[in-house]
């Protein structure tokens, strides 16, 4: 959908704008949304790549003998 460079762009101009009684609510709907899908794709490129998801689950510890 949108990149993380869009978001925090997004994010920035909508604390900049001039904001109208009228419209405060939906402003700070879409406030909540840009920031809950900015921090969505933040964890999953903290995550890595899916392949390697299922590698860092799957790792057991190795015993010494």
């Amino acid at each position: 959908m949108f990149t993380r460079e869009e978001l925090q762009v997004l994010r920035s101009s909508l604390n900049i704008i001039d904001i109208k009684g009228s419209n405060a609510k939906f402003i700070a709907t879409l406030q909540t949304k840009i920031e809950k899908e900015f921090n969505r794709i933040q964890k999953e490129i903290e995550a890595g790549p899916p392949e390697l998801q299922t590698k860092k689950e799957n790792k057991k510890p190795i015993k010494k003998q």
